[in-house]
């Protein structure tokens, strides 16, 4: 595990440098000189990583997978993560947590910082990226009621107010309804306002329960559990 663990934080630390450098591109305005050199700089650093492929926890053959593979697979599958991956720079990331809502119940929140990389209108965060981390921050609550494999359904949004850019956001997330197989979870984004937090979107989702398929059932799943990182 150790080389495993390794290889995990240096694959965080070249992320984050990327994230970096994308923020960067994005902010400064660099003389064309600067630009070059960086694009040589860049191009070196691909060429290190070499070509060899990683391969995701889907496509790794049953009889390969062993206590130790799947404990990898599972941190993979976490840290490159679209929303919450440390390992993946196209994520801000978004940390994940359940807490209590205040009258025992657990909700799943998410926290976050967002730049102008995530731009839509002037100083504010795109509405798109608002709904993929809804979809990300709710695919947590069916883990709530233990419903297992899910597939979402649905979902809606409702922007009340322009979501700020360079702020504290929290995103908490909740069950609304379990009735069978179908589970609708309710979540809200919350921003710092001169008053307390304000409420910049709601969303609501619509889970739907499903069997593993028999070759999956012995595969780790994607690993996505709040908390975890």
């Amino acid at each position: 595990m150790g080389e495993h663990s390794d290889r995990r934080d240096a694959t965080r630390w070249v992320a984050d440098e990327v994230r970096g450098l994308v923020g960067d591109l994005n902010r400064l305005a660099p003389e064309e000189s600067a630009l070059e050199a960086a694009r040589d700089l860049v191009a070196e650093a691909r060429r290190a990583l070499g070509s060899s492929v990683r391969r995701r926890w889907y496509e790794v053959p049953l009889e390969e997978i062993d206590d130790p593979t799947e404990a990898r697979l599972r941190a993979e599958a976490r840290d490159h993560s679209l929303y919450r991956g440390d390992a993946n720079p196209l994520a801000p990331p978004v940390v994940v947590a359940i807490e209590d809502d205040g009258d025992g119940n657990p909700m799943v929140v998410g926290t976050v910082r967002l730049d102008r990389d995530r731009e839509g209108p002037p100083g504010r965060v795109h509405g798109g990226f608002v709904a993929g981390l809804f979809d990300d921050v709710l695919s947590s609550v069916p883990g709530l009621v233990d419903a297992g494999p899910v597939v979402t359904a649905r979902l809606s949004i409702r922007y009340r107010e322009a979501t700020p850019l360079d702020a504290d956001l929290r995103v908490e997330a909740v069950v609304a309804r379990h009735s069978g197989r179908r589970i609708i979870a309710r979540a809200q984004c919350l921003a710092p306002g001169d008053d307390g937090p304000v409420v910049t979107a709601e969303a609501e989702a619509l889970f739907v329960a499903v069997p593993p398929r028999p070759a999956e059932e012995a595969r780790p799943a994607e690993g996505r559990a709040p908390g975890e990182d």
